[in-house]
């Protein structure tokens, strides 16, 4: 049934696509020549569109991939999302034909709430994919911490149109970009996530901005690591923020062990099992390391290996 539900989203999104690029006006003067200006306004909406289109294209297609089954409730969702989503092509051709407060009105309003629907169903997916009670529960509020902040952003920006019709354009163009690279980065770390057991992921969300230093340097390292050709299959990409990890816990070790002597009993009890919890993560981030080291070790032998037998057949 998921296979069947996906690919009839996919062809209701093609069809909008293709929809709305048929509908593209192209205007001429009286002597019959091509009024460019028009034109690459419409094509600049057009792509705004098609960004919109095909980002949640990919965040739901995403989604889908992480589940077996389609719940009832989701299902509806989804054909709740389609309908909402074929409308955009009439509200792209307003917007092109007439670029007013009202048609970016509308257009901004149709966006909400498509973007708002698709969110809800995200959310609902990926806590269906997840199995561990407590991952789910951190997932799930991480993702309506993100829809709240994206939500409440098309807002302004819907307010904002009223008085700025085309910087408010401008900024309907960057947001669909901007949400894209955000999935790409998500998709990265889950990645990331997906070679650590459970404890370990519990303490990776736990230390993650320590781990990475600010969000800004995690967003842009992930966002490098998901562009590289190899980035899929190459085994030794972690290794590096595995050691910023475990750099990490060396300092919160080393630095609740200089405060015990200044610390109430109580305290100290406490700061002592901070420092036998870190420990414990230590040893846990020493065995992931050797199994990294062990897995690209044998890739490389592999790799050693066809070589090999390839220049023997040539």
């Amino acid at each position: 049934m998921k296979e069947r539900v996906v690919v009839f989203g996919d062809a209701i999104i093609a069809i909008i696509l293709t929809i709305i690029v048929l509908e593209l006006p192209i205007q001429t003067a009286a002597n019959g020549v091509v009024d460019m200006y028009s034109l690459f306004r419409a094509v600049g909406i057009y792509f705004i569109s098609f960004c919109f289109v095909a980002n949640l294209w990919f965040q739901t297609g995403y989604a889908f991939n992480k589940i077996d089954q389609v719940k009832n409730k989701d299902l509806v969702v989804y054909l709740l999302l389609l309908f909402f989503l074929s409308l955009v092509p009439s509200a792209t051709r307003l917007l092109i034909e007439d670029t007013t407060k009202q048609t970016l009105l509308i257009y901004g309003v149709l966006t909400l709430i498509v973007t708002f629907v698709m969110r809800r169903l995200i959310v609902a997916l990926t806590g269906q994919s997840l199995k561990d009670a407590e991952q789910r529960k951190r997932r799930v509020n991480e993702l309506n911490r993100q829809d709240l902040l994206s939500i409440g952003f098309r807002i302004v920006v819907l307010i904002f149109g009223l008085f700025y019709v085309r910087p408010a354009l401008i900024i309907y163009l960057i947001l669909p970009i901007l949400a894209f690279l955000q999935n790409i980065v998500d998709r990265e770390e889950d990645n990331l996530i997906a070679t650590l057991d459970d404890e370990q992921q519990a303490d990776y969300f736990q230390d993650r901005n320590q781990v990475w230093g600010n969000p800004m340097r995690r967003y842009s390292t992930l966002l490098r690591d998901s562009m590289k050709a190899n980035g899929d299959h190459d085994p030794d990409r972690w290794k590096q923020i595995m050691s910023d990890w475990e750099g990490h816990i060396n300092n919160e070790i080393n630095e609740r062990k200089q405060q015990l002597s200044s610390m109430n009993e109580h305290d100290k009890r406490r700061a002592e099992n901070e420092i036998d919890r870190l420990e414990k993560q230590k040893q846990k981030m020493a065995r992931q390391e050797a199994m990294t080291e062990r897995r690209i070790n044998s890739a490389k032998e592999m790799n050693d290996q066809l070589q090999n037998q390839s220049k023997k057949r040539h």
